[in-house]
C-alpha cells in the first residue's frame, strides 16, 4: 500500500506521458486520496491511483469529437509504440510523435528510425533510414595536382583544437549534477513557464510542455519550482 505522496508522483508521471495537450479543470492532488481531472481537445479525463500504485484513467469524449471506441483504437496503437520506444530506445532523440498516426520517429546515431503500429500483427514495425554524410575533395584551379595531397573541404564543426578538446574534457569532469526525478516541476528562468521533467541527461533536460509536448532544454535555463 502506497501513501498519498507516492500516488501524486504516479499521477504526475502518467500525465507527462499523455500524448495530448491538456488543461487541469479539477485538482484534488492535495487530498489523502489524490485525483485530478483534465480536459483535452477531444476528451475529459479523470485520473486517480489505487493503493498498489496503478493509475486508473476514465474518460468521456467531448461533444462532436468522435466515438470513444475509435479513440481507444488509436490509444492502443500509440501506447504500443510508446512502450516499444521505452523498452528499446529510451533517451533517443524524438523527431516526431503522432497519436493520430500511431508512430514515433527518432534519431539514433546516423540513422532515422520510424516506429509504427501494425494492426494486422498487433506489433510495432521498425524501419531505418541511414543519414549519409559526404565529404568533397577539391583541387584548386591552375595548381598541379599532387599525388600525395588531398584537399578535403570540411565543416568547422569537424575540427576542434587540442586545447578546446582538453577544455571540454575538463568541464565534463568538473560538472556534476543532482539527478532530477521524472515528474518534477521546473521553471524556465527566462520565460517563466513551468514544465514537467521527463528525462535528466546531465546538462540537457527533456521536459513536457502542455502546449508543445516534449522539449529539450539546457539545465542552466531551468530551476526547480518552489
Amino acid at each position: 500500500m502506497i501513501g498519498a505522496s507516492a500516488k501524486r508522483m504516479k499521477l504526475a508521471n502518467y500525465m507527462s506521458s499523455l500524448p495530448e495537450i491538456y488543461e487541469v479543470i479539477e485538482d484534488n492532488l492535495g487530498e489523502d486520496n489524490p485525483s485530478i481531472k483534465l480536459q483535452t481537445k477531444s476528451r475529459v479525463i479523470s485520473l486517480e491511483c489505487d493503493d498498489k500504485g496503478k493509475v486508473i484513467e476514465a474518460f468521456e469524449m467531448r461533444e462532436g469529437c468522435g466515438l470513444k471506441e475509435d479513440f481507444l483504437v488509436k490509444q492502443k496503437a500509440y501506447n504500443t509504440v510508446r512502450e516499444y520506444y521505452e523498452d528499446y530506445y529510451t533517451g533517443a532523440r524524438i523527431l516526431k510523435q503522432s497519436f493520430e498516426e500511431g508512430l514515433i520517429k527518432l534519431q539514433v546515431d546516423d540513422r532515422t528510425v520510424t516506429l509504427s503500429y501494425n494492426p494486422l500483427t498487433n506489433c510495432v514495425d521498425e524501419t531505418d533510414r541511414v543519414r549519409h554524410r559526404t565529404k568533397r575533395t577539391e583541387t584548386k584551379k591552375d595548381e598541379p595536382k599532387l599525388d600525395t595531397l588531398e584537399y578535403n573541404q570540411m565543416s568547422i564543426f569537424d575540427v576542434k583544437s587540442s586545447d578546446a578538446l582538453k577544455t571540454e574534457d575538463l568541464k565534463e569532469k568538473e560538472m556534476t549534477y543532482n539527478k532530477w526525478s521524472e515528474g518534477l516541476t521546473v521553471v524556465n528562468k527566462y520565460n517563466g513557464k513551468c514544465y514537467t521533467v521527463k528525462k535528466d541527461s546531465g546538462n540537457i533536460i527533456e521536459v513536457r510542455d502542455q502546449e508543445y509536448g516534449y522539449l529539450t532544454m539546457a539545465r542552466a535555463d531551468l530551476e526547480i519550482k518552489n
